[in-house]
């Protein structure tokens, strides 16, 4: 077995374990709960053993099912550990097999992007205590991975911070006078700050783009759907939680950017990429 495989299998079994753990951050910061402790069944609250909380694994073997009541596990937590583990690989494998660029960039971009869009996805809020520090982090990343050329990295972070937030500022502001009712809020504001913060400034219009076509894209689907009309009339207006969005956007540029971007530029007969410049964190 080569030494790349063996990384790529433990990237893997972190990612997985990661994931167990952000499963705990998407149910409980929304309830305000502290993150320590054992866990425990939603619906029982007993206790699981460690027997029973391995990821994936123990999913499988109790069939979806608490050990203690019956109660049905939810099939959001081996989906968020399998996704952890697949982006872990992924993270990886895109900082050339470089451990210390990877512990950075998955621990504090990709992992956190998890837990903001499921979270996001159930409660319809962005967390500020992931955001916030997410923006210092962003700049800190950027300044670390770019020394010692700092004063440009903290230009092309910090104009990405100006850029990913304000622009979402100004549009939701827009909004609401035309319409009189909040149609951006304030977290995906500052998720887009932590993300201008990471990636840049030129990565946000890329971020906006196509953010907005998958969110448009699952609105489209979702009113296809059957019986979406009569949902749709009960519920009231659809809302559709932007962060996912704007997260698989993020994180689309981050894996693939550079070869979605230099691909467009060819088309309009461009032949360097003026998206991805040397400051550019990859």
């Amino acid at each position: 077995m080569s030494q790349e495989t063996i990384f790529i299998l433990e990237a893997l079994l972190f990612g997985l374990v990661i994931g167990s753990f952000l499963n705990v951050c998407i149910y409980r910061l929304p309830l305000q709960k502290s993150l320590g402790g054992r866990s425990f069944c939603p619906v029982c609250a007993q206790q699981i053993p460690w027997y029973d909380n391995i990821p994936v694994l123990s999913f499988l073997i109790l069939r979806g099912r608490c050990r203690f009541c019956r109660g049905r596990i939810s099939l959001q937590y081996p989906l968020v550990e399998i996704i952890a583990g697949g982006l872990s690989v992924l993270t990886l494998l895109h900082v050339s097999y470089e451990l210390d660029r990877y512990f950075i960039w998955y621990l504090l971009f990709v992992a956190p992007l998890i837990v903001l869009s499921f979270i996001d996805l159930h409660h319809r809020i962005l967390p500020d205590i992931i955001t916030l520090p997410g923006i210092v982090a962003g700049v800190g990343t950027v300044l670390i991975l770019k020394w010692p050329f700092w004063k440009e990295a903290l230009i092309y972070s910090s104009a990405g911070v100006v850029v990913g937030g304000g622009a979402l500022l100004l549009l939701g502001t827009f909004y609401t006078l035309i319409r009189k009712r909040e149609g951006m809020g304030g977290g995906d504001v500052k998720l887009c700050a932590m993300l201008g913060a990471f990636l840049g400034w030129k990565a946000m219009v890329f971020v906006f783009l196509i953010s907005s076509v998958l969110a448009i894209l699952y609105a489209v689907v979702s009113l296809l759907m059957p019986r979406a009309e009569s949902r749709t009339k009960e519920a009231g207006p659809m809302i559709i939680p932007y962060g996912p969005f704007l997260a698989m956007a993020a994180l689309l540029f981050y894996f693939y950017g550079l070869e979605i971007t230099t691909f467009y530029f060819s088309l309009v007969g461009i032949s360097s990429n003026p998206v991805f410049t040397p400051i550019t964190p990859y």
